[in-house]
């Protein structure tokens, strides 16, 4: 069933002219498609169960390194509990697991044969994934430290292999990341790039409306298999047009950046942030049902709500409408959500200005003009 039309919202013509903060901010660090940010954590879950494989197998009698298998599993555990947005976090990860490898190539025993022997797996698939799923200069990062890596851990190991075997295995981590992974990274990701710019909002470096139904029907899909609560909340933030006509364009925008700055950390875990109309914005909060949702608007919107900003000498305080649903077992669609409560809104907004009109009409029903007395002389 398709979401009912909602009542259109006026536009504010400051918005989307100028670059934002938050558009400069993504300009300086990139952010991540929403698909590829969700397969990182399968590369440490993957280096943790080969791993294990190991050390049951081939090294039964080293239990340090199911320490490493832990460590592994935990990278990928970060990797799905905070998504990566921005290219400088899903290279944190892939250096966590350089340093990971770097303990497990020189801390444990000697047995397991250091950076060249079977657990050179670590440096060489954490290589070619981030190359492969990183932009250039970021994939480029993380390869120079895997083969600084491979050198100290080779030169500290105590039994070193032969120079040729080390200057192959280094090899294979410099040029086949470098030339290989990051040619059919660059054109596997165009597609996905030119779809996910066409889902972001350039003026607010939110999702636009496409991406937020695209991505949080993905969410609510994900939600409905694991049997875990999905909020909506949509927040009307029409006073930013009076906020223009009062102080003018340049504060206008300041506030949006600081409309943006809010949402953006109210979704900052597992959550999408979108502008979804000219002043209003929307929020999915997967795992969260209506009280904690409510709960985390609180915490950080403030409770009562209200975005604040200092401008000179007075201070600009907005108080957006806004209401939050939880998806209930029949809901098909974010979309769907999503209408009705912008149905509501602006529902609750049309009795509101009746309710202005009816007491402003009854002010001037129940007042009556004073004639003009003038008072007697005193005798």
């Amino acid at each position: 069933m398709s979401a009912p039309s909602p009542a259109p919202l006026p536009a504010p013509s400051d918005i989307g002219r100028a670059p934002t903060h938050a558009q400069r901010a993504a300009a300086a660090n990139p952010w991540i498609s929403h698909s590829v940010r969700h397969l990182e954590r399968w590369v440490a879950w993957s280096i943790a169960v080969y791993t294990a494989w190991l050390a049951i197998f081939s090294f039964p009698g080293v239990p340090s390194v199911w320490l490493l298998v832990l460590y592994a599993g935990l990278v990928g555990k970060w990797a799905q509990a905070r998504p990566a947005r921005h290219q400088s976090e899903m290279a944190w990860r892939g250096l966590a697991l350089i340093a990971g490898a770097y303990v497990l190539h020189t801390q444990t025993a000697a047995e397991v044969g250091g950076p060249g022997g079977p657990f050179f797996f670590w440096l060489s698939i954490t290589c070619l994934y981030y190359a492969f799923m990183l932009k250039p200069a970021w994939g480029a990062g993380v390869v120079a430290f895997a083969v600084i890596e491979f050198a100290v851990g080779s030169l500290q190991a105590p039994e070193a292999a032969p120079a040729a075997e080390l200057m192959a295995q280094g090899g294979f981590l410099a040029i086949f990341p470098l030339l290989l992974a990051m040619k059919f990274g660059a054109v596997m990701r165009q597609p996905d790039e030119t779809l996910e710019y066409g889902r972001i909002d350039c003026s607010t470096a939110l999702y636009n409306l496409a991406g937020f139904v695209a991505h949080g029907n993905e969410m609510l899909a994900d939600c409905s298999r694991d049997a875990r609560p999905l909020s909506v909340a949509v927040f009307d933030c029409a006073d930013l047009l009076e906020v223009r006509a009062i102080y003018g364009n340049r504060m206008a925008r300041r506030l949006a950046d600081r409309i943006v700055c809010k949402l953006s950390a109210l979704s900052v875990d597992c959550g999408l942030a979108a502008r979804t109309g000219p002043a209003e914005f929307s929020v999915v909060l997967p795992g969260m049902g209506r009280e904690k949702a409510l709960a985390a608007i609180s915490r950080v919107l403030g409770n009562p709500l209200s975005i604040e900003m200092e401008a000179g000498d007075s201070e600009i305080v907005l108080v957006p409408g806004f209401l939050v649903e939880t998806a209930g077992i029949n809901t098909w669609s974010v979309e769907e959500l999503h209408g009705e409560l912008r149905c509501e809104l602006a529902r609750q907004q049309e009795c509101e200005q009746r309710r202005q009109h009816h007491m402003q009409r009854e002010r001037h029903h129940h007042s009556r003009p004073m004639g003009v007395v003038a008072r007697a002389k005193a005798t």
